[in-house]
């Protein structure tokens, strides 16, 4: 009887190590390669106008370039955007004009803080970001790993920190 529960539990046991799979590693290189050639795809089928690809892999638009001086890394922004799974018809999330929402810029994802320095206050820019300047391979409540993500941005205000 004893040698019947040892037997059944290492069963379960070699069941439960072969049910699991090892995660891949997460290579934002490769990765990266693999969103731009999504991304130019879309844009091409989109015929979307004037897009620029940064050298990190950002591809965007400025929208409308704002007045006045642009956002420093150090800087809260308050901002109101639009934001879509690549080629997604409804957003994932709205924060209108109306009821912007103040945002340390230097703690938001790599392709805000590449694209938001471009414009200035009441500027407006449209950004598709590759996976590796976004969530990379995180998995969240709506958006799948590896995500090119589409935003707009208006940049409402900013709030600038005093050096001393």
């Amino acid at each position: 009887m004893l040698k019947n529960k040892i037997f059944l539990g290492l069963f379960l046991l070699c069941g439960l190590f072969a049910a699991c799979e090892k995660k891949k590693d997460y290579d934002p290189d490769t990765q990266l390669e693999i969103d731009k050639a999504i991304i130019a795809k879309f844009v091409a089928d989109s015929a979307i106008a004037e897009i620029t690809v940064h050298p990190k892999g950002l591809s965007y638009r400025i929208l409308a370039p704002g007045t006045g001086a642009a956002p420093k890394l150090t800087d809260s922004i308050l901002v109101a955007y639009t934001a879509k799974i690549l080629g997604a018809k409804f957003p994932f999330e709205t924060i209108t004009v109306e009821q912007p929402v103040f945002l340390s810029l230097g703690a938001l994802m790599e392709g805000w803080t590449i694209g938001l320095p471009l414009i200035a206050k009441g500027g407006q820019i449209r950004m598709i970001i590759p996976s590796p300047l976004a969530y990379k391979d995180f998995q969240g409540s709506s958006i799948p790993p590896n995500s090119i993500l589409d935003y707009t941005v208006t940049l409402v205000d900013i709030n600038n920190k005093k050096t001393k």
